[in-house]
């Protein structure tokens, strides 16, 4: 039973024998243990009895025992009744003790949960839950609440700050356990709410891009304030400039980030002038600008040239080849490309035109003599 409160029980002794019990003594022993009203005396008579009322009120949350012994002339005297019983008792605590919710935005509610354990033997009410401080409040606990014996409740403490200034405050929670008033001390200030986008890298420069293909950079979009960030849209200023990553309906909590990715992909020689990102939002700095630079360059063209190699002459006395070169078969000129005769059986041809058709022949020198062509060799130029 509860440790404070009292139970009641009752005792009869009834004369069970062929002669009268005459009682000289009645103890009750044992803490918390007593009578209730004068303790019974005298004589019992064949047949009848007496009655002892006995009052159990435990000051503490531990098991107790007793005992009532009645002392008579009967044959079995002593007679010993045994007599326990235990207190009952929640003990509260409290995880956190205090709650500490820093700085809160006005018009905006910060919510941390508490723990409460009661580590007693009996179970945990409440009679009253009360907070103190402009802007606390408590929900999940109630005077309905019951915590059994070992268990636990968590409920959640609330502040929404309508002013700047730093305001103390608490729960106090009055129970039957022990302590009997647990306060719960809390402590919040109020912010004014700030909404700042930021953007890093804000210029985005692709320097050189070849006509026909494409780069990307990214920015990273930031909320450095302590409110949402809700983002409306993203437009884009300058010619084959296409963004991704980042859509209307994106919201950004404060310290979040979210990476804008900006391409570039021209379809002709240009150059980027004044071509720019802009991301709208409820920012009162709205639009944030991410400025983009670059240059569409057309590709180089594509360099190509023939090797052409050959079998030495097994003519004694030769001194070098000359190499000639037609864009028809057999239409070869008096003059060859190379300025001086070849020494080795190679010769790589630089000057061909992409597209073009070229034929081949090489003849032999010997002393100022040439000899016939050799045979022809055609190369086609991608």
């Amino acid at each position: 039973m509860a440790v404070g409160s009292t139970a009641k029980q009752s005792v009869n002794v009834t004369n069970t024998g062929t002669s009268a019990i005459k009682i000289s003594k009645t103890t009750i022993a044992g803490t918390g243990f007593a009578a209730v009203g004068s303790i019974p005396s005298g004589s019992i008579p064949v047949g009848g009895n007496i009655t002892v009322e006995i009052q159990f009120a435990p000051k503490t949350d531990v098991a107790l025992t007793g005992s009532l012994t009645i002392t008579s002339d009967a044959a079995n005297s002593p007679l010993t009744v045994p007599l326990s019983g235990t207190g009952t008792q929640a003990q509260i605590t409290a995880t956190p003790s205090s709650v500490n919710f820093g700085s809160v935005v006005q018009g905006t509610a910060n919510s941390q949960t508490i723990l409460l354990r009661n580590g007693g033997n009996g179970p945990l009410t409440f009679s009253r839950v009360t907070t103190a401080g402009a802007g606390y409040s408590v929900t999940g606990l109630s005077t309905s609440t019951v915590v059994p014996a070992g268990g636990s409740v968590t409920f959640d403490a609330s502040f929404a700050p309508t002013s700047t200034a730093t305001i103390n405050g608490s729960v106090t929670l009055a129970t039957n356990g022990v302590p009997s008033t647990l306060v719960i001390d809390m402590l919040g200030a109020g912010s004014t709410a700030t909404v700042q986008l930021g953007a890093k890298p804000a210029n985005l420069n692709f320097n050189t891009v070849t006509v026909g293909s494409s780069a990307s950079l990214t920015s990273t979009l930031t909320n450095v304030g302590n409110s949402n960030i809700d983002i409306s849209g993203v437009t884009v200023t300058g010619t084959n400039v296409t963004t991704s990553g980042v859509s209307t309906g994106t919201i950004l909590t404060p310290g979040q980030s979210t990476t804008l990715n900006v391409t570039f992909a021209p379809t002709k020689t240009e150059v980027l002038s004044g071509a720019s990102v802009k991301v709208a939002s409820n920012t009162p700095n709205s639009p944030t600008t991410i400025s983009v630079s670059g240059t569409g360059q057309a590709a180089p063209p594509t360099s190509h040239s023939v090797a052409l190699s050959w079998t030495p002459s097994v003519t004694s006395g030769v001194n070098g080849y000359n190499i000639y070169r037609a864009t028809t078969s057999g239409g070869y000129g008096t003059v060859p490309l190379n300025p001086s005769p070849v020494s080795g059986t190679s010769y790589t041809d630089t000057t061909v035109v992409a597209g073009q058709t070229y034929f081949y022949v090489a003849a032999a020198v010997d002393a100022g003599v040439q000899s016939t062509d050799s045979n022809e060799v055609q190369a086609v130029i991608p």
